[in-house]
């Protein structure tokens, strides 16, 4: 007896059709499953033998062979135990074959045959309705996520025999109601209040916020970098729902989902240590898992003392800060993750970190000041568009009993130069000043005749490269946005390169 049944696949974030063929036929009793399974899969046959037999139903003493087709892409994960263990039923007793050949079915089943929670759910769904599909069967654990996708039904179990139940017509399953998903905002413990000081560095934390520009912070220990860097996310615009689906699809295949709430519904903010290895940060591994600059996908990735990390590491940031995604190829998989990420990094200026400090003494030569900084490389430096230098504050900054601005009223600003930008990239596939093409430049950038003799000047005296020439112009335009401003006025292309002053204070 033949029959087949639907399930899908994942290759990266991205899902893939699965048709799951079973043929139940004379010969000694066996179980074989074909279609390139790893080993996950290949042990499903004690799992699904022993889920059916302990749901009270019976397990044909025959010999079963299932095929996943297509049969020439590696199968990965233990989500088609529910596919193969219906399927077998399904040659066994009569199923409602109008609705199993309208469904897909996802999910790992326990000995007992409890279903048990699988990732990458979010992106599944997506694509099942993409597909045609009209019902889907999943895990009740993975209720939150799946109620998040609309045009499909989602049938959530705890039983693989409640689903058998419900295909024979004995017992009711409702569908999931799609719920409307809520952004989280406000709800940040890291606040702008509690930073004393520092104005400076906050109005590049605003403008970077503002036109997604990746920022350097250089200055000794305990002068705030690592505060202000903790607070970027709390200004940051709240998320849409393309994005909350787009980084949920990511967290979910990686198995990085809160169960409670089902999607990531604040910008991510990633800090690795600096001994993370280059696996870890751009992604890869046998399986090729997204890395930091992955799950760092339109919130902000951190990366504290960068100038620890392993220099080919650093390196390797140069693709995914210039294209916006990561390519990850292996033997037997290849998968492409979109990276679009605020950079935000912090570094002290020499090995003992008191380089250039007011009031104590630096004890590292200026030959090792030097080897420290040129851990960062000319073409890494021109992936960033705002330098800081931190300085430290004395008792009286310290002290101040003033209030300082929050979170809350700089946020506002920003979202306000978000809404300009996103009515002029309206229709384009971009979302900030900083994903401006070169070529677009004097579209989006226009400039009078005077300020166009201001930055040829800049532009000469300083020798600036046309990556960094076109990054000025660009947060020249955010802080313009910022301001209110149509035009680019002298004063911001001013205040646009006073963000490069640590550059040349210490790498020029």
């Amino acid at each position: 007896m033949f029959k087949k049944f639907y399930s899908l696949g994942l290759c990266g974030i991205e899902a893939f059709n699965v048709d799951v063929e079973i043929d139940v036929g004379k010969g000694l009793p066996g179980f074989t499953i074909i279609g390139l399974p790893d080993a996950s899969i290949k042990e499903a046959k004690e799992r699904i033998k022993s889920a059916i037999k302990n749901s009270g139903m019976n397990f044909p003493n025959k010999k079963i062979l299932v095929n996943l087709s297509p049969a020439d892409i590696k199968k990965e994960g233990t989500h088609f135990d529910l596919a193969m263990a219906v399927a077998i039923i399904g040659c066994s007793m009569q199923l409602d074959e109008a609705l199993s050949g309208e469904s897909v079915f996802l999910g790992e089943l326990s000995l007992d045959g409890k279903l048990r929670p699988i990732k990458g759910v979010l992106s599944m769904l997506i694509k099942a309705k993409e597909l045609g599909y009209k019902n889907a069967f999943v895990p009740l654990e993975n209720v939150k996520e799946a109620s998040a996708v609309d045009g499909i039904k989602v049938y959530a179990s705890e039983r693989l025999s409640h689903i058998a139940d419900f295909l024979k017509g004995e017992e009711e399953i409702n569908p999931l109601e799609t719920r409307k998903i809520n952004v989280s905002s406000g709800n940040f413990k890291e606040d702008f209040s509690q930073v004393k000081g520092n104005y400076a560095a906050k109005r590049a934390a605003e403008i970077s916020a503002a036109g997604n520009h990746n920022m350097i912070m250089i200055g000794p220990p305990g002068s705030g970098k690592t505060m202000i860097a903790r607070r970027i996310a709390s200004i940051m615009p709240d998320l849409t729902d393309s994005e909350i689906i787009e980084i949920s699809r990511i967290y979910s295949c990686s198995g990085l989902l809160d169960d409670n709430i089902g999607i990531v519904d604040k910008r991510p903010f990633r800090s690795p240590h600096h001994t993370a290895t280059q696996a870890s940060i751009i992604g890869g591994g046998r399986d090729a898992k997204p890395g930091e600059v992955v799950l760092s996908h339109r919130g902000v990735l951190f990366l504290d003392e960068i100038a620890e990390f392993d220099k080919k590491t650093l390196e390797c940031l140069r693709q995914p800060i210039e294209d916006g995604f990561v390519d990850i190829t292996r033997l037997k998989i290849s998968a492409r993750y979109p990276s679009k990420f605020l950079l935000v990094s912090g570094l002290n200026p020499c090995p003992c970190g008191y380089y250039g400090h007011p009031s104590i003494e630096c004890k590292c030569s200026q030959n090792e000041v030097a080897r420290y900084l040129n851990r960062l490389s000319g073409p890494l430096l021109d992936r960033f568009d705002l330098f800081i230098e931190m300085i430290p504050m004395d008792y009286s900054q310290l002290t101040n009993e003033s209030c300082e601005e929050k979170s809350s009223d700089i946020k506002s600003r920003v979202e306000m130069a978000r809404l300009v930008q996103k009515k002029r990239f309206a229709g384009l596939d971009m979302k900030s000043n900083s994903e401006i093409q070169s070529s677009q430049i004097e579209e989006f950038c226009c400039l009078n005749n005077d300020s166009k003799e201001f930055l040829k000047k800049i532009f000469e005296k300083f020798n600036l490269t046309i990556r960094s020439y076109y990054k000025l112009l660009k947060v020249a335009r955010t802080i313009a946005d910022v301001e209110g401003s149509k035009a680019v006025q002298i004063s911001h292309i001013s205040e646009a390169f006073s963000f490069r002053k640590a550059y040349y204070s210490y790498w020029r």
